[in-house]
């Protein structure tokens, strides 16, 4: 904590700018007074400074009652410590009454103890705190009586220079914001002395459900260990006639599996049996098998010779077939090519008959339309001759029918079937009459 006087320790920079806007010039009259005052201050410091206290005389009578004041109060501590156990120790009677009454008196007694306590430890250490050093308490005032001087000192000088009083203002300010810094670190320290009591009250509640929680779980443990007794009987009891009913049943089971055993051995003789004629059919199988092996191994090399021998004959006769093949395909040629001229011949032959035979059917035909031609002339001829006799024609004479001969004739085509006829007949024309 900064004394009043205390200028050791060096004044913020913010505290001096302050100081200097707040501080106002003083009038003559008020410079006067203020010096005066400080003056007069000053020598009473150093007169106090000149007296002098024998600091052997001063520790001895201040040790000897803050002694006294200690002992008394670690007497009061003890009690309340023995008071507090005796509750502790009640409080844990009692939670397993049904009467829960006494039991929020003895929480409430103990709460006040508790606080009473508290109290009286911090009372205890702040006296030992405070327990002064005679030589060093005796030096601090000389360093704060001296501090002080200088600042009364500055005071003086500052109101002879510039009449204002800025050292004794910055030093009070500087003053208030340690005094503010000191508050705010009390508050702070009972802030944290509280959440640290929540947090004894805490560790004391968890400490007194842990013994409950421990004494139910040694009364559990008993019981358990009571159960585990009463199993261990039983399971003892249960072995033995366990034991006995394996035994007999291990007894059963072992003359079965004797009795299974003999039958099995039984068996194994009729399959030791079965086995031997396996084996002596197999040997003999065997002996046959191998016989026919190499019986099959000359079968097979002779028919090895033999395909070889075959292969050659085969291949011998390949070649033969080749050499026939290629002259049956000159014979071939020759024949196609010869086959070739005899149809061409052919059908000029046929071409030829098949012309002659239409030549000599064209002429028969073109002969029968001639013969046609001629009938059908010859009836016309006739018809003419009877509708001339029918019309009184007598006998004429030669000259004039040689005149009628010569008379104008008329020159027919006869077509048959649509058929021009290369054919010509004169007929002659009856001027009288058709022809």
């Amino acid at each position: 904590m900064v004394g009043v006087g205390d200028t050791s320790g060096k004044i913020p920079p913010e505290i001096t700018r302050q100081a200097t806007e707040k501080c106002a010039q003083l009038t003559p009259l008020e410079a006067t007074h203020i010096y005066a005052i400080l003056k007069q201050t000053l020598e009473k410091l150093a007169l106090v400074g000149v007296i002098t206290v024998d600091p052997k005389v001063q520790a001895h009578e201040l040790t000897q009652s803050v002694g006294e004041e200690i002992s008394r109060m670690i007497a009061e501590q003890k009690k309340l410590e023995g008071r507090f156990e005796e509750l502790v120790a009640m409080q844990h009677v009692l939670r397993h009454q049904p009467n829960k009454t006494k039991l929020m008196e003895n929480q409430n007694e103990l709460q006040k103890v508790a606080e009473a306590l508290r109290q009286s430890t911090k009372q205890l250490c702040r006296n030992l705190k405070d327990n002064p050093n005679v030589a060093e308490n005796m030096l601090k005032v000389a360093s704060e009586r001296q501090a002080l001087q200088l600042l009364l000192s500055g005071c003086l000088n500052e109101i002879e220079v510039f009449g204002k009083l800025q050292p004794l203002l910055e030093s009070v300010m500087a003053q208030e914001a340690a005094e503010q810094a000191m508050e705010e670190t009390i508050e702070r320290e009972k802030n944290t002395t509280a959440a640290v009591r929540q947090l004894r009250n805490d560790l004391r509640e968890e400490k007194l459900d842990h013994e409950e929680k421990m004494k139910e779980k040694k009364k559990g443990l008993v019981s358990l260990k009571e159960q585990l007794k009463t199993l261990k009987m039983d399971t003892a009891v249960s072995t033995r006639y366990l034991s006995k009913d394996l035994t007999a049943s291990n007894e059963h089971e072992r003359r079965l599996q004797r009795t299974q055993l003999e039958d099995l051995l039984k068996e194994l003789g009729l399959v030791q049996q079965q086995i031997d004629i396996e084996k002596a059919v197999h040997a003999t199988q065997a002996e046959f098998l191998r016989q026919i092996a190499s019986k099959m191994q000359e079968d097979s090399v002779s028919w090895a010779s033999r395909h070889d021998e075959d292969l050659a004959a085969r291949e011998k006769e390949l070649e033969m077939l080749k050499q026939q093949h290629a002259r049956d395909l000159l014979e071939l040629k020759k024949a196609e090519e010869k086959f070739k001229m005899e149809q061409a011949l052919k059908r000029e032959r046929e071409l030829k008959a098949a012309e002659e035979r239409e030549r000599v059917e064209f002429e028969e035909m073109r002969e029968a339309r001639r013969v046609q031609a001629a009938i059908i002339i010859q009836a016309w001829w006739r018809g003419y001759r009877v509708r001339k006799a029918l019309a009184g024609g007598g006998k004429k004479t030669k000259k004039a029918a040689k005149k009628k001969k010569k008379g104008p004739y008329c020159v027919v085509d006869i077509s048959i079937h649509s058929m021009i006829l290369p054919v010509r007949y004169y007929l002659p024309l009856d001027l009288k009459g058709d022809p």
